[in-house]
């Protein structure tokens, strides 16, 4: 009983902050309506030039990441049964050609229909 009384609290808690958030939100918007059109679209261009010197400026601060890799060896030289076996076996990605499929779903069609005397 006491963990659902907490679950409900916490859920509480959360619904009144999203209220209290969209309600800052309305009165911010509401405030930037109330601006003369061309304090509001310099207060913008600020705003888009400022968000875009800081996206500009992250580039140069912070560091490179760091790729390490090891290479990739080569079947052949790893285990020759390996390559055996894979030269051995057909590929199954190209086992059926496009027109054998074709076939198949025109003759499903065909037996599904009453033959015509």
């Amino acid at each position: 009983m006491n963990q659902e009384n907490k679950k409900s609290k916490n859920l509480v808690t959360r619904i009144s902050e999203a209220i209290r958030f969209h309600e800052w939100i309305d009165r911010l918007d509401q405030n930037d309506k109330k601006l003369d059109p061309a304090k509001r679209k310099k207060k913008w261009t600020i705003i888009l030039c400022a968000s875009f010197l800081i996206y500009l400026i992250s580039f140069f601060v912070f560091p490179k990441p760091v790729i390490t890799y090891e290479p990739i060896q080569p079947v052949s030289e790893a285990n020759p049964e390996i390559t055996k076996n894979l030269k051995s076996k057909k590929s199954l990605s190209f086992e059926m050609p496009v027109d054998s499929f074709e076939t198949i779903l025109k003759q499903e069609i065909h037996e599904k229909l009453p033959e015509k005397k």
